[in-house]
């Protein structure tokens, strides 16, 4: 009986979510990121760094499960060296899953995890079901927003250094 209660709750999670993938992204070049009050996995206030340039923003497991082998591998620190933060949208998951299961999982990472876990609060930044959303800033700004699922575009990603501007111009 567990496990088909399980089942259950899992089909009947996935219809909900699906059905609020239609929401249209706010978030465009040029605009400033959403100033969020992320705690990390730790329960911690972890606000993003202002010389963060860029941001990985995961809203599901099929996500999840990409990024997380990739930064795992690469270790403690690889982040902050690449000037980017990992932003994870939980408010849809049950709370009994996240306390027990989930974040006792995340604690484990050698990374900072930002969590969302306020419904709405992240709905401006693009997603696609199983993607990364991939964001560069520049001064806060967003200077480009891309959808990614694959290693290579990832990897890409967090390798590419943006050409430091002169000041004055």
């Amino acid at each position: 009986m567990t496990q088909y209660s399980l089942y259950l709750f899992t089909f009947l999670l996935t219809i909900s979510l699906s059905a609020e993938e239609v929401k249209t992204p706010t978030l465009i070049v040029g605009s400033p990121l959403p100033e969020i009050n992320y705690t990390n996995q730790w329960e911690e206030p972890s606000p993003i760094p202002k010389e963060t340039t860029k941001v990985l923003f995961i809203s599901d497991m099929d996500a999840s499960k990409i990024i997380h082998p990739i930064l795992e591998k690469e270790g403690k620190g690889y982040l902050e060296s690449k000037q980017a933060v990992l932003i994870s949208d939980i408010h849809r998951m049950p709370s009994l899953i996240t306390k027990f299961v989930a974040l006792p999982k995340m604690k484990s990472y050698p990374y900072t995890l930002r969590l969302v876990r306020e419904e709405t609060v992240a709905d401006p930044i693009p997603r696609t079901k199983g993607s990364i959303t991939l964001i560069n800033l520049k001064e806060g700004k967003i200077t480009k927003i891309q959808i990614a699922n694959l290693e290579s575009e990832i990897r890409a990603f967090l390798e590419v250094q943006e050409k430091p501007s002169k000041s004055g111009r």
